[in-house]
């Protein structure tokens, strides 16, 4: 069985990569799992690159399951041809709404990470019942995930009740928000959404912290993912976030994940970790169903969507609707000091959010 992993290992992604691809280590290593090869190239986080790579894994190595990529823009560029190709990918991120859409669906792709909708849409309507907040600040990173996530929040930010007082898109990659908090400073808001990750997040709140407007930061996950936390420092205490996963929750099965991936790499996992994981487990599972044979991509297709209800996913119960989108426990989180530690404290919990939930705002039929 070969596993070709297309996941970011050079650039701004590369952190959020580098989770992933020991999500699935780890997993593999830790199971009983049969003979396999792990084949691994970087995506760079570049369609034009991530495209050449694909054709290399699935023409010459002849991959038997693909897991990648974590960029939204990667993932749309690949789309058709892994459809095309019928070879199943299992997404580990890149939660552009549009990938497992009614449109854009494939049979042959699997997604693991919440959608764009199904966190931050639901973040609207939380911050107007549990908050103060009446009037929002937006700043991401401009590209499809940070665009579609900010257009989520705002939609339901909005049809809760909430205003919108700007809307700030940096580059992808910027290495000096100063322009970009200049901005923001002029803002009459009372609250700040940001979505931004991996390098560009630890930049940015640290900068948000020494020069930004003095307003409370929320935003999504991705924001304070437990992985760059140590990078933040304290800089990310106090920032509410919202995601499918966070190294601190509380359950026996995340404890003993959180326990094999510290003893292994010497750090929490992030959700880019938790990902790899479910992937792992998910082709894993798949095949002992499938007794090896892998050779109808329908059969395997089918054996992978049974297997993810399952399995013990260490975010909680999990399955797949019918698009194969993940239909997962959303935790809202506040960043603080727990026995030493800067972590994602859940706060609350929406149990099994779908995207046909959250989707509604934009998908019209």
């Amino acid at each position: 069985m070969k596993i070709g992993l297309l996941l970011p290992q050079t650039g701004v992604d590369a952190t959020q990569g580098t989770d992933a691809a020991r999500g699935v280590e780890l997993y593999l290593k830790e199971s009983a799992v049969g003979a396999l090869q792990l084949i691994t190239e970087d995506d760079q986080a570049k369609p034009e690159v991530a495209l050449e790579k694909l054709r290399k894994l699935v023409e010459r190595d002849r991959v038997d399951f693909l897991i990648g990529p974590i960029s939204s823009a990667v993932a749309l560029a690949i789309r058709d041809y892994v459809h095309e190709q019928r070879v199943p990918l299992l997404v580990p991120a890149a939660f552009t709404r549009v990938l497992t859409s009614p449109q854009q669906a494939s049979p042959s792709i699997f997604r693991l990470s919440d959608t764009t909708d199904q966190a931050n849409y639901p973040m609207g309507a939380w911050l107007m019942k549990n908050t103060r907040y009446r009037k929002a600040l937006v700043m991401a990173a401009d590209f499809a995930g940070g665009r579609h996530s900010a257009e989520a929040f705002m939609a339901g930010f909005r049809a809760a009740g909430g205003g919108i007082a700007a809307e700030i898109y940096p580059p992808f990659d910027t290495p000096d928000f100063a322009p970009y908090l200049r901005e923001a400073a002029t803002a009459r808001a009372d609250v700040v959404y940001a979505w931004f990750a991996g390098a560009d997040a630890v930049r940015f709140v640290q900068q948000y912290r020494r020069s930004g407007p003095d307003l409370p930061l929320v935003g999504h996950s991705a924001l304070t993912a437990d992985t760059i936390l140590p990078k933040i420092g304290e800089a990310a205490l106090g920032i509410v976030s919202i995601g499918a996963y966070t190294a601190a929750l509380e359950t026996p099965d995340n404890q003993q994940f959180v326990r094999e991936y510290e003893a292994a790499y010497g750090s929490w996992p992030s959700r880019y970790s938790e990902c790899g994981w479910i992937a792992a487990a998910l082709i894993a599972a798949a095949a002992e169903a499938l007794k090896g044979d892998l050779g109808d991509h329908g059969r395997v297709r089918e054996a992978l969507k049974n297997a993810l209800p399952i399995i013990r996913p260490p975010r909680g119960p999990m399955q797949f609707d019918a698009y194969r989108q993940a239909i997962t426990p959303i935790y809202i989180t506040r960043t603080q000091k727990k026995a030493g530690r800067i972590a994602n404290i859940v706060i609350d919990t929406l149990p099994g959010v779908t995207q046909e939930a959250t989707w509604g705002w934009w998908n019209k039929g």
